[in-house]
């Protein structure tokens, strides 16, 4: 029983670290505390022609949904609520978005902040240059729906 234990363990862990190398990832950590001033500020990026939104670069709630099913799910899992499989064995666990009470103390720019600089498990989306600036806005439109439904 306890080798069975382990050996899920194992699994669990190596595919929670494919997710984080493959960038998804997951921030409790210092839940109150903002990483504003540990964190660099950078230039949004001017090239929108690898955006979710296509080469227009647009910020919408559509393009939101595209990168948080691409990008988000597997860890916040599909309704946000930080359940996805990849979270599974990370500690902390993947923030709750449907946390109505956690959600209305963060701004739009602390949560911009997390986004692209990453905190915890979580990859510095932006500051990689995997995510644009607008693929970001637009993800966090997204993000802030799930705290009112």
């Amino acid at each position: 029983m306890r080798k069975e234990r382990w050996l899920a363990t194992a699994l669990v862990a190596s595919a929670v670290w494919v997710g984080v190398l493959a960038g998804c990832g997951g921030n409790n950590a210092n839940e109150g505390s903002s990483t504003t001033a540990e964190s660099e500020t950078a230039p949004a990026p001017t090239d929108t022609s690898a955006m979710a939104g296509g080469a227009t670069g647009e910020v919408s709630l559509a393009v939101g949904e595209q990168v948080i099913k691409e990008r988000c799910e597997l860890c916040h899992g599909a309704s946000g609520k930080g359940d996805g499989p990849g979270g599974a064995a990370l500690n902390p666990k993947p923030r709750d978005w449907t946390n109505g009470a956690y959600m209305t103390t963060r701004t739009d720019d602390d949560l911009y902040d997390v986004i692209y600089n990453g905190k915890g498990s979580m990859p510095a989306w932006g500051k990689t240059g995997i995510l644009t600036e607008n693929e970001i806005r637009s993800a966090l439109m997204k993000v802030r729906t799930y705290a009112k439904s």
